[in-house]
C-alpha cells in the first residue's frame, strides 16, 4: 500500500466502557482490528493498524491515514442489452431506469456479453467524513458473549458505554453512538482519575493513560505484572506459581496491577495443596506462592487494581475470604474422611451418568471390566499389576459423591487419590486414582505408571462408546460430552506409554459393554475407530507429518499405533531419499494395475512360470529385499525395513519399462499380477505409497 507521507496523520479510536469481563477483552480487539482492516480496503490508504485495551477500553489507533480516500469506479449489473434500445433506436424504459438509478445517462451504459452494465466513478470522500461512518459501523460489528442494551436506541453492546475518544490528527471525528459524543477526553483509572484528561493528538493517548493509572498495551501490562508478582514474593523465598490461564484472566481483570501479599493460617496447610491451590486460583484469581521445589508455601497473592495505599487493610480482606473458603473446605474434608472411599461406592447407583447409559455405578462395573481385559492383553508384552488395576478401577469414581469433589468438581480424581492414601491404600492405586482423568488437556500429563494409564484407558474407551451406543456423537463444534479431548487422551496414553493395545478392538469390546442394544455393532465401531483416528490425524499433523503420509499408515494403524507412529517416522525419513518420489509414482501405478485387474491375492506366484528377465530379476530382488526387510520390520527397525525395500527400484522401473502386465497369456498375466502384489504387500508393511502425493513431472 501506497502512503501519502506528506499528507497522513494518525487516527485514534478508544471505546471507553462499564467493566468488561476479562474473557470479552481479547477477542472484542482482535475483531476490532480485523474489522477495521476490511472496512478501510478499498477506501483509504493508511500504515500500521494496531489495538490495545483493558477491561473499560477498547482501542484503535491507525497510522498514517491519507488526508481523503480513493477515487474508485465501480461496475453495477443490468438488464440484457437486448432490453437497451426499441427498434427504432430509442432507449427503452428499463434501460432509462437502471441508468437512473445509478446517475448516468441511458447513453454511458456498457454492453459486456450481452449485459448491461453502468460504471460509476466517485471522488474519495475526507478522512474525516470516512471515520465518522466507520466508527458506528465498527462497533455494531463487535461480537460478545453477551450483549446489553441501556438506553432508548437500543444500541447493543458488551457493556454499557461511557466515553468515545475519536481523533483524526489534532480533529476530533465527530459521532454519536448510543446517545454518547465522541470527544477528546481521555478517562484513567476510576479510583484515582475522578475527572477525565484532554488528548491533543493521538500519538500521546498512551502516555496520557498512563499517567493516569491505565497501562493500555496488554503485553506491556502482562510484563508488569510478572514483575510485580515477582517482587512481591521474594521475601517468602518462594515464587508465584506459573498458571498463563490465571495470568492471562488477571491482565484483562485490572489496568495497573498492585499485588498483596497475603498468609494462610498453619490449621489450613494441613489441607490437600491441590484443594487450596484450586481455591485459590479458581474462585478468588489469587496466586498461590510455591517454594523452589514447587512445594506450596503458606502464602498466597492477590491483585488488585490501581492503587498502592490501604493495602493492610485489603491484604486483611483478602485473608479473611479466603478463610472462610477455607473453613468450608475443611468441614468438607472431615465428612468425607469419616467413611472410606469403598463404602461411598453404594452411592454411585444414585448419580445418573447418562439417561440412555445407566448410573455411575454401572459405568464403574463397565469400567473395571474393560481395565481387567486391557491388562490381561497386554500381559505378555507390557505387564501391568493386575491387582492393582482392579482395585484402582473399581474406586475410580467413588469420588464423585464425596463432598469435596461435589464442592469443587475440578478435583475429581486428585481427591479419590488423597482419600486412598488416608484409607491405607496402596499408593499405586491412590496414583492410579489421583491420574484416572489424565490428560486433563491437549498439553497437560500422561498417566505416569502403567496402571494409571490402563485405568485411564479404560475410563475413556466406555465414555467413547456408550456415548456413540446412544447417538452423542459430536457435531462441528458441539461436543458437550468432550469426546475429543477423550480420543485425544487415548491416544496419548497408548503412545506415550508406548502400550500395544489392539484399538479397534478395544472399542469393538467397549461398545459390547454398554446398557444400549446396538443393532450392527460393527459400523458403530467403524465409525468409532474412524472418530479415535481422526484425533490421531490431528496430532500427527501438530507434530509436522504431512496429511500423505499419515494417510499411508492409516491401516491397522490402530491396531497397534506405536508401531504406526514408528512407521510414519519411517517413511518420513527415506521420503528423504532423490530416489523416493519415483519409486511412490511407480508403486501407485503397480497398485492401480491390480486395482483394474480386480486381482485376488488367492494366485501362488511361482518363478519358473515367469518368462522375460525382468520378471526374474524383479522377483529375485523383492525376494531378498522382502527377507532382509522383515527381519529389520520384526524388530521395531520400520525405516531400515522400508530402506531395504526401496533397493528394489531399479527393477521395477525395468519390470514396468520391458514387460507388459496385462499380456493376453491368462497363466503369465496372472503371475506378474502376482508379483506386483507381492511388492506392494511388502511395502504396505511399513506404508501404502499410493497414498504419497508425488509432483508432476
Amino acid at each position: 500500500m501506497t502512503v501519502q507521507k506528506n499528507k497522513s496523520v494518525d487516527f485514534l479510536l478508544d471505546i471507553h466502557t462499564e467493566p468488561f469481563p476479562a474473557r470479552f477483552v481479547a477477542p472484542a480487539l482482535a475483531q476490532l482490528k480485523n474489522n477495521a482492516a476490511k472496512w478501510l480496503d478499498g477506501r483509504l490508504e493508511h500504515g500500521e493498524i494496531a489495538v490495545s485495551g483493558t477491561l473499560r477500553h477498547l482501542i484503535l489507533t491507525i497510522k498514517d491515514v491519507a488526508s481523503k480516500g480513493l477515487d474508485k469506479t465501480e461496475r453495477f449489473r443490468g438488464p440484457k442489452e437486448q432490453a437497451w434500445r426499441t427498434p427504432d433506436g430509442t432507449f427503452t424504459p428499463a434501460a432509462e431506469g437502471f441508468a437512473r438509478k445509478h446517475g448516468i445517462e441511458p447513453g454511458d451504459l456498457k454492453p459486456m456479453d450481452g449485459i448491461l452494465y453502468a460504471e460509476v466513478s466517485s471522488k474519495g470522500e475526507a478522512a474525516s467524513v470516512l471515520f465518522q461512518t466507520m466508527i458506528p459501523d465498527l462497533m455494531k460489528s463487535l461480537q460478545f458473549p453477551k450483549f446489553m442494551t441501556w438506553e432508548a436506541t437500543g444500541f447493543k453492546f458488551g457493556r454499557p458505554l461511557r466515553a468515545i475518544t475519536a481523533l483524526l490528527g489534532d480533529k476530533v471525528v465527530g459521532v454519536c453512538v448510543a446517545g454518547v459524543k465522541s470527544g477528546r477526553s481521555v478517562y484513567g483509572h476510576p479510583a484515582l482519575a475522578k475527572a477525565p484528561a484532554t488528548l491533543k493528538e493521538p500519538s500521546k493517548h498512551e502516555a496520557l493513560l498512563r499517567q493516569n493509572l491505565v497501562i493500555a498495551d496488554p503485553a506491556e501490562r502482562r510484563d508488569y505484572l510478572l514483575r510485580v508478582l515477582d517482587q512481591a514474593t521474594k521475601p517468602t523465598g518462594g515464587k508465584a506459581e506459573p498458571d498463563e490461564e490465571l495470568i492471562d484472566e488477571t491482565v484483562f481483570m485490572v489496568e495497573h496491577p498492585v499485588p498483596v501479599l497475603g498468609r494462610l493460617r498453619d490449621a489450613h496447610m494441613l489441607l490437600p495443596a491441590a484443594l487450596l491451590k484450586m481455591v485459590m486460583k479458581k474462585q478468588l484469581k489469587f496466586f498461590p506462592v510455591v517454594t523452589r521445589a514447587g512445594l506450596l508455601h503458606p502464602y498466597f497473592i492477590g491483585v488488585r487494581d490501581g492503587l498502592s495505599s490501604g493495602n493492610e487493610l485489603v491484604r486483611e480482606g483478602y485473608q479473611r475470604v479466603l478463610e472462610a473458603r477455607f473453613n468450608d473446605a475443611s468441614f468438607f474434608v472431615g465428612r468425607d474422611g469419616a467413611s472410606t472411599l469403598e463404602s461411598k461406592l453404594p452411592l454411585l447407583e444414585r448419580v445418573t451418568y447418562q439417561k440412555a447409559l445407566g448410573s455411575m455405578g454401572a459405568k464403574a462395573a463397565r469400567v473395571s471390566e474393560l481395565a481387567s481385559w486391557i491388562a490381561s492383553s497386554l500381559r505378555p508384552t507390557a505387564p501391568v499389576d493386575e491387582r492393582v488395576v482392579s482395585r484402582a478401577a473399581k474406586l475410580a469414581y467413588a469420588d464423585l459423591v464425596t463432598e469435596v469433589v461435589k464442592e469443587f468438581p475440578e478435583l475429581q480424581g486428585h481427591m479419590g487419590g488423597v482419600y486412598a492414601r488416608k484409607d491405607g491404600e496402596d499408593e499405586k492405586v491412590a496414583l492410579a486414582l489421583e491420574q484416572f482423568y489424565y490428560p486433563i488437556a491437549a498439553k497437560s500429563p500422561a498417566p505416569t505408571t502403567a496402571e494409571a494409564a490402563v485405568v485411564a484407558l479404560a475410563g475413556k474407551l466406555d465414555s467413547l462408546a456408550g456415548c456413540f451406543a446412544a447417538g452423542l456423537i459430536p457435531t462441528g463444534s458441539a461436543d458437550p460430552y468432550a469426546l475429543r479431548r477423550q480420543a485425544l487422551g487415548l491416544i496419548r496414553i497408548v503412545l506415550e506409554k508406548q502400550l500395544p493395545l489392539d484399538l479397534d478392538e478395544a472399542l469393538a469390546r467397549a461398545i459390547s459393554l454398554q446398557p444400549i442394544a446396538v443393532a450392527e455393532p460393527a459400523p458403530l465401531a467403524a465409525q468409532l475407530s474412524d472418530f479415535v483416528w481422526g484425533r490421531a490425524q490431528s496430532l500427527f499433523e501438530e507434530m509436522k507429518y504431512a496429511v500423505d503420509e499419515i494417510r499411508s499408515v492409516r491401516a491397522g494403524a490402530l491396531k497397534n499405533l506405536p508401531n504406526a507412529f514408528l512407521r510414519l517416522s519411517a517413511l518420513r525419513a527415506v521420503r528423504r531419499d532423490p530416489a523416493f518420489e519415483s519409486l511412490a509414482a511407480a508403486f501407485k501405478r503397480a497398485s492401480n494395475i491390480l486395482k483394474q485387474a480386480k486381482s485376488e491375492d488367492g494366485v501362488a506366484l511361482e518363478r519358473s512360470l515367469l518368462r522375460d528377465p525382468a520378471d526374474f530379476d524383479l522377483y529375485d530382488a523383492l525376494v531378498v529385499a522382502e527377507g532382509a526387510a522383515n527381519d529389520r520390520i520384526v524388530r521395531g527397525d520400520f525405516e531400515g525395513g522400508l530402506k531395504t525395500l526401496v533397493s528394489v527400484k531399479p527393477h521395477l522401473d525395468t519390470f514396468f519399462e520391458k514387460v507388459m502386465v496385462m499380456v493376453e497369456d491368462e497363466g503369465l498375466k496372472k503371475q506378474r499380477l502376482a508379483l506386483l502384489s507381492k511388492l506392494v504387500r511388502a511395502f504396505r508393511l511399513v506404508a501404502d505409497l499410493s497414498e504419497i502425493q508425488v509432483s508432476a513431472s
